[in-house]
């Protein structure tokens, strides 16, 4: 405590959480010394409960780094590419430079509207929102900040688009075209037969196939990583999984593997030069397949669903599909598939109703041929 002039200051040292340095606080100005005094205890109270502001600017970018820095190593490189990405694209040119702690949740109100104007996507809009919204966690975390100023904004919603899937006669027709047409037939059979994803398919290595056992390893997917493809482990410990395949699969990929340029990468899918096969052919491919065909065209992902939906109407245990797909748990499942099993509910309500019926007409035709004239 000291006086300067008429006024009275007061002084202490704390350690600041985030740069571990001796920081000093002081305040003057005050007409009284138990003036300064009582503001001082609270000011040392406000520090003890994490309430005193000791950063002081602290920008936006900063905070953004430091979330990266967290991110690297614990998501995959495309996921840190895609959120660099759109930081430096659309969320830094509005936030960068400002301090986190003037950062309000209107401002969050207007930037998505903003978005909105420009003719961003509401998927898009609700992508940038959950960025923005882990990034302000942290500061709450490190106690930079004391709220989150993005939850409480409510993101664009999401308009639930309808899944589409083919039949098994569809599949059946898609793949009798496919492999008169297609290089890449082989794998849209594998996917039709296995649930595995585009990046999973493409990704695949001979390797990884154990023809004796009839048992394909999933352990490796491509990703697109800073604006390339590349070559990477499968994005959860649950995505890698064994599932079995058929014999005449297995018998197709021995022929195709004989037909197949050797490279130093094994990959079983390759362009006719030897290098990585893009999703985009396979797409492209396919929807030219499916035009021709008057075919309802579906995504390479809803591949994926046609395989789930016929082993639900083979009456396959929602547990075992699970296990295929690569989900961790089988709530996963029948979150992502609902409509599929809800149908599956009807039709198990029409059965049972269908036994049951019958065998009441039966019972009651045996009953009334049991009477007497």
């Amino acid at each position: 405590m000291r006086k300067r002039g008429n006024k009275y200051q007061y002084r202490f040292h704390v350690r600041d959480p985030i740069t571990n340095k001796r920081k000093e606080i002081s305040k003057g100005g005050f007409d009284k010394e138990k003036e300064a005094e009582k503001a001082m205890v609270l000011a040392m109270a406000d520090y003890e409960r994490g309430m005193l502001d000791l950063s002081g600017k602290f920008t936006f970018q900063q905070l953004a780094e430091l979330w990266l820095d967290d991110k690297e190593g614990n998501v995959r490189e495309s996921t840190l590419y895609s959120y660099k990405r759109a930081l430096n694209a659309r969320i830094m040119p509005t936030f960068g430079q400002l301090d986190i702690k003037s950062i309000k949740p209107l401002q969050i109100h207007n930037y998505y509207q903003k978005l909105k104007n420009e003719g961003a996507a509401k998927r898009y809009i609700s992508y940038i929102g959950t960025i923005l919204g882990s990034i302000f966690k942290k500061g709450v975390s490190l106690e930079l900040i004391y709220k989150n100023p993005v939850q409480d904004v409510d993101k664009p919603k999401m308009q639930k688009n309808k899944q589409k899937s083919w039949t098994a006669e569809q599949a059946i027709e898609f793949l009798k075209v496919a492999r008169a047409r297609s290089d890449y037939y082989l794998a849209y059979y594998l996917a039709l037969l296995t649930g595995m994803r585009i990046g999973e398919v493409l990704g695949l290595h001979w390797s990884d196939i154990d023809f004796e056992k009839r048992m394909i390893h999933v352990q490796h997917t491509l990703t697109l990583n800073e604006g390339k493809y590349v070559i990477g482990p499968v994005k959860t410990e649950s995505s890698e999984r064994h599932i079995p395949v058929s014999a005449n699969l297995l018998n197709q990929l021995i022929e195709h593997k004989q037909t197949s340029r050797n490279t130093s990468e094994d990959l079983v899918f390759r362009t006719k030069k030897g290098k990585l096969v893009v999703p985009y052919t396979l797409r492209y491919m396919m929807k030219q397949l499916c035009e021709e065909l008057d075919l309802p065209y579906i995504r390479f992902h809803d591949i994926r669903r046609t395989h789930t939906s016929i082993l639900i109407d083979e009456g396959v245990s929602p547990k075992v599909v699970s296990q295929r797909l690569g989900h961790s748990d089988v709530s996963i499942t029948l979150n992502i598939y609902t409509d599929v099993f809800d149908q599956r509910q009807v039709e198990a309500t029409d059965k049972i109703d269908e036994i049951l019926s019958g065998g009441q007409s039966v019972v009651k035709e045996k009953n009334e041929g049991g009477k007497s004239p």
